[in-house]
């Protein structure tokens, strides 16, 4: 079955944690691009989780891809890092706790949804960053409770990118752990034209073990 981007969002409901994996290359770079094109053309709030320059070097791929990314109208949540790209930016101090940092993540979200009349897109980038840096297994729980905390959080509809080789690379429950507290979960693989959308988890059952070939002809189109 072959579906459009718009299609596809439509089916995030506001309060999810849509989990993302991917293994092939240029997955977030064709994700960023559709979420940008996709909330500047329906007016929905389009909020990024900057984890460690992730947005960054996801731009700078895209720039030599030829995608068109236009972020005019984007909140960047900023962990960590020093390259400032996006237009509003708000910095998100970075702390060892995962206490602390959820706390300070929690007052720039609330800051920036302040504005938002209908629940913003949250792409999450560069989750894995951040992972390198809990010390144990304590800190991992604190880190994954402080996420868990925002499911069914209505200001929202958040996707979380892994690179799924990178996220294996970690203790196995991490994995686990992160599937478990997702309200969705897809398995996205990229070729040039499109991807290929396998739904493991999801609210609506239909769903469920289906798969989907994702429409994203005219990514390349330069508009200029």
């Amino acid at each position: 079955m072959e579906v459009t981007v718009p299609e596809l969002l439509e089916l995030i409901r506001p309060g999810e944690i849509v989990v993302v994996e991917y293994d092939t290359s240029f997955v977030p770079e064709f994700t960023l691009k559709l979420l940008a094109d996709y909330t500047r053309e329906k007016g929905v709030p389009f909020v990024i989780d900057d984890n460690f320059d992730s947005l960054y070097t996801v731009l700078v791929h895209c720039n030599m891809l030829g995608l068109k990314v236009d972020l005019d109208h984007s909140y960047v949540l900023k962990i960590g890092g020093k390259k400032e790209v996006g237009s509003k930016i708000r910095r998100v101090e970075f702390h060892p706790d995962p206490r602390v940092l959820l706390r300070n993540y929690g007052v720039a979200f609330a800051e920036a949804s302040k504005t938002f009349e209908n629940p913003s897109i949250n792409l999450v980038l560069g989750v894995e960053n951040l992972l390198y840096f809990v010390r144990d297994v304590r800190d991992f729980y604190r880190f994954l409770l402080g996420i868990q905390r925002y499911v069914g959080d209505k200001r929202r509809r958040a996707i979380y990118l892994l690179h799924t080789r990178l996220i294996q690379s970690l203790p196995s429950y991490v994995h686990f752990e992160l599937r478990r507290i997702a309200t969705s979960i897809w398995v996205l693989n990229s070729y040039p034209t499109g991807a290929k959308l396998f739904v493991l988890r999801s609210p609506d059952f239909d769903f469920v073990g289906r798969e989907f070939t994702v429409d994203v002809g005219g990514v390349f189109r330069d508009e200029s």
